[in-house]
């Protein structure tokens, strides 16, 4: 039989020791629930994406076939059923798969754009749904991996600049197409052409400055050079087209533009990018249009500010997008607030549509470009905010 004093000291080892154990159940306990809880929340949102984006291909799938009947309407109806599905789960993906978010991003908001037209570009719509099925295929069956936001931003980067690079190849294609009907003294096809080779230019604008002077030979307006008789570039043909009614002469002015972006592509190539490059060059570019350009000075012959106003947006959105993986990373708040704004931007822009084209600048008032300046303020203060980030 145990002594008193030893029974004593025995059960509060066997106490003691219970307690530790129960501290440490609980300890597991608690571990495990934790993790169950954030495998939850992973599987969760998971099953949100996978539903949202067959929900999407479900809906793609009808605009496809409304697409090939040429059914206006139910066009119109079904790129909005799109958009507003995407909305319905586009964070889950942002946070998830960053890169994937932006590839479908890349053709869901050219559809929704062109459903609100009176008359879409049933072209290119179709080719955009078709490259969103692909995309919400690739989402689908995505798996989240554990790459750093570093390693994320490096992909994003490089995905940047294949659409620098793409944007310089239709560049060349819209300006060699441009300057052949300049060359063959046909105005008013050069007049239809001119707009579209612009908008492939203002997009990747904060490339071109960064090699000297191909900027200023391409897009220089005739107040920027000391020697009107050596201005070159797009302006100097708008203004034969627009002012002085007649291309004679311009056949060499034609020649050296098609040279220099064929020039710049080439450069294009070879350029090494940086984040903080890239989001100084789109605030530096959404400064310059809410200043300068919203006054109607870039294209004071043509009128066609609008549309370069627009392709200043969208080339600035690629770089917001480009940097995506640092913003969920360090600031959700900003990346929500940029989202906003360039989702606001872009439906604003609409409004200025008509028939599928932007209207003539002079048309706006007043009022409606100071809407346009100080939003784009806005965007460019917000962009400096990711540049804080990068740096």
């Amino acid at each position: 039989m145990l002594k008193k004093s030893t029974l004593s000291a025995f059960m509060a080892m066997i106490l003691a020791v219970s307690m530790l154990a129960a501290c440490n159940g609980d300890k597991n306990s608690a571990g495990q629930t934790k993790q169950e809880k954030t495998e939850q929340k992973a599987s969760s949102a998971n099953d949100e994406i996978k539903k949202g984006a067959s929900q999407m291909q479900a809906i793609n799938k009808q605009l496809l076939d409304a697409l090939e009947a040429k059914d206006t309407a139910k066009i119109k109806a079904l790129g909005k059923s799109i958009n507003d599905k995407w909305l319905s789960f586009e964070n889950a993906v942002r946070d998830r798969f960053p890169l994937l978010y932006t590839k479908v991003e890349k053709y869901e908001q050219p559809i929704f754009a062109e459903s609100t037209m009176a008359h879409p570009d049933l072209t290119g719509m179709r080719e955009n749904a078709r490259n969103l099925q692909q995309a919400l295929d690739e989402l689908k069956t995505a798996k989240a991996t554990a790459q750093k936001a570093s390693e994320l931003l490096d992909k994003a980067v490089k995905n940047y600049k294949d659409y620098v690079l793409e944007q310089a190849d239709h560049l060349v294609e819209a300006t060699a197409k441009f300057t052949a009907a300049v060359k063959a003294g046909d105005i008013e096809k050069a007049k239809q052409l001119y707009p579209d080779a612009r908008v492939y230019y203002e997009r990747i604008e904060p490339i071109a400055e960064s090699f000297g002077d191909l900027d200023p030979k391409i897009d220089a307006r005739i107040d920027d050079v000391d020697d009107p008789a050596k201005w070159t570039g797009f302006h100097r043909l708008e203004k034969a087209l627009w002012k002085d009614h007649s291309l004679k002469g311009q056949a060499k002015y034609a020649d050296q533009l098609l040279s220099d972006v064929k020039d710049l592509k080439a450069k294009i190539q070879t350029l090494k990018l940086k984040p903080e490059a890239m989001v100084a060059g789109a605030m530096e570019l959404l400064n310059e249009a809410a200043i300068s350009k919203v006054t109607g000075e870039e294209e004071r012959y043509s009128h066609i500010d609008l549309v370069d106003l627009s392709a200043n947006v969208e080339g600035s959105q690629a770089v917001y997008q480009a940097v995506i993986p640092a913003l969920n990373e360090h600031n959700k708040a900003l990346l929500q607030e940029l989202d906003t704004r360039f989702r606001k931007m872009e439906e604003k822009m609409l409004t200025y549509k008509s028939n599928g084209r932007y209207i003539d600048y002079t048309k706006l008032s007043k009022d409606q470009v100071r809407e346009l300046s100080q939003a784009l303020s806005e965007l460019s203060k917000s962009m400096s905010q990711t540049a804080e980030i990068l740096g």
